[in-house]
């Protein structure tokens, strides 16, 4: 990736983690999913981002130094989801808000630390994992919830 490539796509970052964090502050308390997973209130889905966000700048870090890639928890994406919620469920909404925030910004670090000529299609792939794509997909998530339960 170029030096742009990675603006860009830290931009795009930048830009869907606000928008998501701006739907979850505007309901801090209940549901913000839709009817079928009403036990996701903003404070799960921080606390989702943590967990994700932890775990994949955890692998950008170790591909870097030459150490073994952290193992993928057991079990599908959904398996590992409810099984993290479940792990979570006591975190409050400040709590989670905390980590997820910090763990955004750990990896915004990571990603603007990698020598430009380190990045391959691992790194890539890697880098791109828990960005705007998936920050993305629950921000579209959220609204449609709310457009159907509204």
């Amino acid at each position: 990736m170029t030096p742009e490539d990675i603006a860009e796509m830290l931009r795009r970052d930048r830009e869907e983690w606000a928008a998501l964090t701006a739907l979850l502050d505007g309901h801090p308390g209940g549901p913000v999913h839709d009817l079928e997973s009403p036990d996701w209130e903003a404070r799960h889905v921080y606390a989702h981002f943590a967990r994700w966000l932890g775990h994949s700048t955890g692998d950008l870090e170790a591909v870097l130094a030459g150490r073994e890639r952290p193992r993928t928890p057991a079990g599908s994406d959904d398996e590992i989801n409810a099984r993290w919620r479940a792990e979570d469920d006591k975190i409050g909404f400040a709590e989670a808000r905390h980590r997820a925030r910090q763990a955004f910004e750990r990896r915004a670090a990571a990603i603007e630390a990698v020598p430009p000529q380190r990045w391959d299609n691992l790194l890539t792939a890697i880098a791109h994992a828990d960005g705007y794509t998936h920050i993305g997909g629950h921000r579209r998530y959220i609204e449609a919830a709310s457009v159907a339960d509204g």
